[in-house]
């Protein structure tokens, strides 16, 4: 048998070239995986840093929109508060302001406004002769208090403040529009020589209650205080027949003679 020499630095070099080739090969291998994904790499962390960049633009606009949002109801508040504020105070001014009237002042207010409702309620329930006839005894009294010196309770027009004065007219102007609103025209009926006199004394009272210096019961005029008096007899029948809405505010042309109140006139003109 003839056995063959075996070369073992012929495979030792054979084994050391494989292994060479084999290493550059991962090398290169290596090389061109770096050279992929390290620009991918750098692509995707530029990717993420924009993004994270736009959310946090976005954060921070909604932060912003927060912020403004909420100084916006703090300032609204504030106002509102400040609105308050400035409404208590014009409250207290007014309360503060308040028309304080004479307690000659608050009888004869009282009083009209109770003849006020009076007529309110006769009105809107008696039968309509009924209630005409009322009504014209109520404008009457009205009429003997604020134009001849009538007294309410032992106090006359005269003896108000400007400010119970000016209140006094304007709940008498209030019960004439409602009795004219009734029954337009019903001071033209109350007798024929005083359909001058009553309309003037209408006309008066209106004008006071919007402002008492553009009243005057000398304004009425001689003629018409005359015509009232010498309607006596006529007034008396109306003002009987409201003597129970009147009660205390009852006239008291018909408790004095013609003559005693044109020497009244005739001391008032005076």
């Amino acid at each position: 048998m003839k056995f063959h020499k075996i070369n073992y630095k012929g495979i030792a070099c054979v084994l050391l070239s494989s292994f060479i080739v084999v290493s550059l090969s991962g090398c290169s291998k290596e090389n061109n995986s770096k050279q992929y994904d390290e620009p991918n790499y750098k692509v995707t962390e530029q990717y993420e840093k924009e993004n994270i960049t736009e959310e946090s633009k976005e954060e921070i606009k909604k932060e912003e929109s927060s912020s403004s949002t909420t100084s916006s109801v703090k300032e609204d508040a504030s106002s509102k508060t400040d609105s308050k504020k400035n409404t208590t105070s014009t409250s207290k001014e007014t309360t503060s302001n308040q028309i304080e009237y004479s307690a000659k002042d608050k009888e004869a207010i009282t009083a009209f406004n109770s003849l006020k409702e009076n007529v309110d309620q006769v009105l809107n329930s008696e039968s309509v002769t009924s209630a005409k006839d009322k009504a014209k005894g109520a404008f009457i009294t009205v009429v003997d208090f604020l134009f001849y010196d009538s007294e309410i309770n032992g106090v006359t027009f005269d003896e108000l403040t400007d400010a119970g004065k000016q209140q006094v007219l304007k709940i008498a102007n209030s019960i004439d529009t409602k009795i004219e609103s009734k029954f337009p025209g019903y001071k033209e009926t109350i007798s024929e020589t005083t359909k001058k006199a009553f309309n003037k004394a209408s006309e008066l009272i209106k004008k006071g209650a919007n402002n008492v210096k553009d009243f005057a019961k000398d304004k009425l005029g001689e003629e018409n205080y005359d015509a009232i008096v010498d309607a006596k007899d006529d007034i008396v029948y109306y003002t009987k027949k409201a003597v129970d809405i009147i009660g205390d505010v009852g006239s008291e042309l018909f408790d004095k003679g013609k003559e005693y109140i044109k020497n009244w006139y005739e001391n008032f003109k005076n």
